[in-house]
């Protein structure tokens, strides 16, 4: 029997913005899914029923249940029959991820293990071999570690400090380089015993986060913690540059249980609606197709387009002459002639005007640079406009918004738009 899911998704996604301005970020969609649905779809094929939305906040909760309802045309569309539900946690404002653990847990009166997973992570684990590690130790809690590769900057994660034979004594959290106990981070992967629901109940108002509150609470007080090493493929999409790395690791095949449909060539998608209106000029060269290609229903896409290493989402418009180039362009965007892309991200229902350019360009070592630029959700980007490495476009509506995180600087403003970037770059 597979434990029940909950998904805590209560963040505000603020790193991710302008994509995450109207919507919650597991909402965000890569290669036109849901990242949630992603997740989740991996979950559901290996046997997971019941999922609970531990959800925060009115645009979290309301949006996602308008998404999934109760999981009908979820598992249908997987085929599956044998379905449960959706459940969705009551409106109650959790202090995090603990207490949301702790709320639903009571509420949905839970006396089984718990998989409790963050709704921003792509996963490919084999839960049966997950669930026989955790049970055959008996655990209150096991954690999927993953082992980051030598060079692979791990300042940015809870670090296990772990035995020889798995067993957690707490975690460093984003330690220095060359300070870190290990090489296996926290995933925020979780399988917890039905005891967790008394040890909660014994931590009161103190239980607020998993990992900051949690899991130093089981550890120091000599709890059974272990960590159960992950060798598939993992990602917490917090950041564009981790969402676009995603997305071109989806065209890769290096994601598990993301099979694209309609194939028109190896390594390139092209659904029937679409390669129906652009078939003759692919067959005469005069659209080309470089490298991994996935194009969803209904695009349109000109002649003397050149589309290489990207996704273009369902419903968009692609002009004459426009060049994308390792890119993912979401639905309903429209990229008129002329327009250049390279290393980008486009948000849904935007305007690209012609002669644009979204560009991540090179370091001055000649490597690509690493800042993605980001057009969010309903821009008009005026013609000849260039955007560069890191920055990013919103309605203008939003710059109040944007700016009062403290995270973002202003780069300037037009009469519908603010650009912006980090602060800390």
């Amino acid at each position: 029997m597979y434990p029940q899911v909950l998904a805590t998704v209560g963040g505000s996604g603020t790193r991710l913005f302008p994509l995450t301005l109207d919507h919650p970020k597991p909402l965000v969609e890569i290669c036109d899914s849901a990242i949630i649905a992603v997740l989740f779809r991996t979950l559901a094929i290996q046997g997971c029923r019941r999922f609970i939305l531990g959800s925060k906040g009115a645009c979290n909760t309301l949006d996602l249940s308008n998404y999934f309802k109760a999981g009908e045309g979820f598992f249908k569309r997987l085929g599956l029959d044998n379905s449960e539900e959706f459940c969705y946690q009551p409106k109650y404002d959790d202090k995090g991820s603990a207490d949301s653990l702790r709320y639903c847990a009571n509420y949905f009166d839970i006396n089984d293990d718990v998989m409790v997973v963050s709704g921003d992570n792509l996963i490919d684990i084999d839960l049966q071999k997950f669930m026989e590690f955790h049970r055959s130790r008996d655990p209150v809690l096991t954690v999927a570690l993953k082992k980051l590769a030598p060079g692979e900057d791990i300042s940015q994660y809870g670090v296990a400090n772990i035995d020889e034979n798995y067993r957690i004594r707490g975690f460093v959290e984003k330690p220095k380089a060359g300070n870190e106990p290990s090489r296996m981070i926290n995933t925020a992967f979780y399988l917890f015993s039905p005891k967790i629901r008394g040890i909660l109940q014994e931590m009161g108002d103190a239980a607020r986060d998993i990992g900051g509150d949690l899991i130093p609470y089981l550890t120091e007080k000599g709890y059974p913690v272990y960590g159960y090493p992950v060798s598939g493929y993992w990602i917490d999409i917090g950041t564009p540059e981790r969402l676009h790395q995603a997305a071109m690791d989806v065209l890769k095949g290096k994601v598990g249980n993301f099979n694209f449909k309609h194939q028109y060539r190896p390594g390139q998608w092209i659904h029937p609606t679409t390669l129906s209106k652009i078939e003759k000029d692919l067959l005469s060269g005069e659209i080309e197709l470089r490298g991994r290609i996935s194009i969803g229903r209904n695009v349109r896409i000109e002649r003397g387009a050149i589309i290489e290493q990207s996704h273009i989402g369902h419903h968009s418009l692609v002009a004459r002459g426009a060049e994308i180039t390792d890119s993912m362009v979401m639905s309903l965007s429209n990229i008129r002639r002329g327009v250049i892309l390279n290393k980008a991200i486009v948000g849904r229902h935007s305007t690209l005007e012609a002669g644009s350019r979204v560009d991540a360009g090179q370091q001055a070592n000649g490597r690509p640079n690493q800042r993605i630029p980001v057009i969010g959700e309903d821009v008009i980007l005026p013609p000849d406009s260039v955007v560069g490495p890191g920055t990013r476009v919103a309605l203008l509506k939003y710059s109040h918004k944007i700016l009062a995180t403290g995270r973002f600087v202003e780069l300037g403003n037009d009469d519908r738009n603010i650009f912006f970037s980090e602060k800390f770059h």
